[in-house]
């Protein structure tokens, strides 16, 4: 008898066991963010506002496009109705499917021959010009059947025309459909149209959209791409942080999302890869190593009382993060001097902010490196194997009487070194002599770093404080490293900007954005302006690079 109620116990508790773990399995498999989650949550349905036929994708507030279980379940369901025949007469029209262009329509259709596909973009409004472009496929010579774009550079808020047109192989038109979509308004407060004033240089503007960055605050602030007519084109929306450039990488736009969250978006608009960097938070700026595979990212440690001082690597392979350079290993004596001052940074936390690396530029397996609050250029050599300073390039009053005063190059000419600058880039020019090149900066001429309070800033004469100043510049640098020596072998005097700024070679144009100021410009190649550009802000943006986009949505630009 006690055998038999052993039994029965036994096997109780047995089927007690099942069940709590069936419960359990159940559980993970249908918890919050899960795949059996998303495809439980995300639906297809009809978006008769925007356009007859039209769909969006509808999953709820607790969904985040920022999740690969998200983007897979929406991939599959647009799949299910893409892979059917449609013609251009009857396209299969999708709202910003994947959520990450608000301003965006995907559209699948094919062709009976291959072909490539123009369109352009109409709203009744004469200030606003229409908007055309060649759509980019994976076609040879662009040309095929089977027809899927994310078309971009719709006027929310407004009814839209647009005209896909078919071409042949010459390019010439064989058919043609004009739809009509009423666009849903953005929820962010940005300029459909910015002011555009036009300079002297009859020169012609780059093909391309300008992307604002940072816009207003540092926080959920998207990326707005605004053609040359200074029309919102295109919003790409952040969870938190902002983004400070856009990379290409295998054919797919990368950015970072947040402050420790980088994506990798493909033509349709789809996350295709997401990459966590956990204990660290990037700021103001990051690389690719294309030989190695791997981001190279300012960044903060989390909880290590210093900011904005560190370099780490982000193996695209693997996931994995490494720390590569903790600048206090380098710059010590300006590390202490700046330990010793009680100040809050700008963030407003007590984290030392005493280098503020504020842009990084790879060359080969070396970096050049901005410092903002020690006005100085920094080359770091074989960063992967034995870091070291290579050169600074300051005003020799910033490491006069330091470790590192041999390591500064010395100013040739009679010129006011940079001071606060922004955006150094590496360019090279098969004209020079072997070990020369130029850097290209924004020298914002701005007179303040928080951790130097007692430096002189009597050798910067025209500098500026926070909020007021005379100019900034572009400034362009010939470096010699034979001779250790830096040269001022090009300038623009620019509206003034104490922080947030940048400047971009393009083709042979020049792209500034002096943020406090709230504009961006672009100059010829003589230096003359051709256009300026003004935004309305509360603050500022950022900083503004130009891309054309080519071989992702467009084929070239018209």
């Amino acid at each position: 008898m006690k055998k038999r109620v052993a039994f029965i116990v036994l096997i109780f508790l047995i089927l007690i066991g099942i069940g709590t773990a069936s419960i359990f399995a159940y559980q993970q498999l249908y918890k919050k963010g899960s795949l059996k989650w998303y495809q439980q949550k995300i639906k297809v349905v009809e978006a008769d506002e925007i356009g007859k036929g039209v769909k969006t994708i509808t999953c709820g507030e607790d969904c985040s496009i920022y999740n690969s279980n998200y983007q897979k379940v929406v991939d599959q369901e647009v799949h299910k109705l893409s892979d059917k025949d449609y013609s251009l007469e009857n396209a299969l029209w999708f709202y910003n499917p994947y959520g990450t262009n608000t301003t965006s329509m995907n559209v699948y259709f094919t062709t009976s021959d291959a072909s490539s596909i123009r369109y352009k973009i109409h709203v009744e409004d004469e200030t606003i010009a229409d908007y055309s472009n060649i759509l980019y496929n994976e076609g040879e010579n662009n040309l095929t059947k089977y027809h899927s774009y994310q078309i971009i550079g719709f006027i929310p808020g407004m009814e839209n025309e647009v005209t896909l047109e078919v071409l042949d192989e010459e390019e010439q038109v064989v058919d043609s459909e004009t739809f009509h979509f009423q666009m849903p308004d953005i929820k962010s407060d940005v300029d459909i149209k910015v002011q555009v004033t036009d300079g002297d240089s009859t020169e012609e503007l780059t093909n391309g959209l300008y992307s604002v960055l940072g816009h207003d605050k540092n926080f959920n602030s998207n990326i707005y791409l605004y053609d040359n007519n200074g029309i919102l084109r295109a919003e790409l929306p952040l969870q938190s942080y902002r983004t400070d450039r856009i990379l290409w990488i295998d054919d797919m736009m990368v950015y970072n999302y947040k402050k420790n969250g980088f994506v990798f978006v493909n033509r349709l608009g789809k996350i295709e890869k997401i990459y966590q960097i956990d204990n660290y938070e990037m700021h103001h700026d990051f690389e690719y190593d294309e030989e190695k595979n791997k981001l190279l990212i300012l960044a903060s440690l989390k909880d290590s009382g210093t900011i904005e001082d560190r370099i780490i690597s982000l193996d695209l392979d693997t996931g994995e993060v490494e720390e590569v350079l903790d600048m206090k290993d380098y710059f010590k004596e300006a590390y202490e001097s700046a330990s010793k001052v009680k100040i809050k940074n700008a963030y407003g936390t007590d984290d030392i902010d005493w280098i503020h690396l504020n842009s990084i530029d790879l060359v080969g397996d070396d970096l050049i490196l901005s410092s903002r609050e020690l006005s100085a250029i920094i080359r770091m050599n074989d960063i992967y194997t034995e870091p070291k300073i290579e050169y600074t390039i300051a005003d020799q009053t910033v490491f006069e009487g330091t470790e590192i005063e041999s390591k500064n190059y010395t100013k040739v000419g009679d010129f006011v070194a940079q001071a606060g600058q922004h955006s150094v880039t590496y360019i090279e020019d098969d004209s020079l002599e072997y070990g020369q090149y130029y850097l290209i900066l924004y020298n914002n001429n701005y007179n303040t770093a928080d951790s130097r309070p007692d430096f002189d800033w009597s050798v910067y004469p025209g500098t500026g404080t926070y909020s007021e100043g005379e100019k900034s510049m572009y400034y362009k640098y010939l470096v010699n490293e034979d001779d250790k020596t830096f040269e001022l072998v090009d300038s623009i005097d620019l509206p003034y900007s104490s922080i947030v700024s940048s400047v971009e070679h393009l083709d042979d144009n020049i792209i500034t954005s002096s943020g406090k100021s709230n504009c961006y410009e672009e100059f010829d190649q003589d230096r003359n302006l051709i256009r300026s550009y003004h935004y309305s802000a509360e603050k500022y943006a950022y900083r503004v690079f130009k891309y054309p986009f080519t071989n992702y949505w467009f084929y070239e630009n018209e």
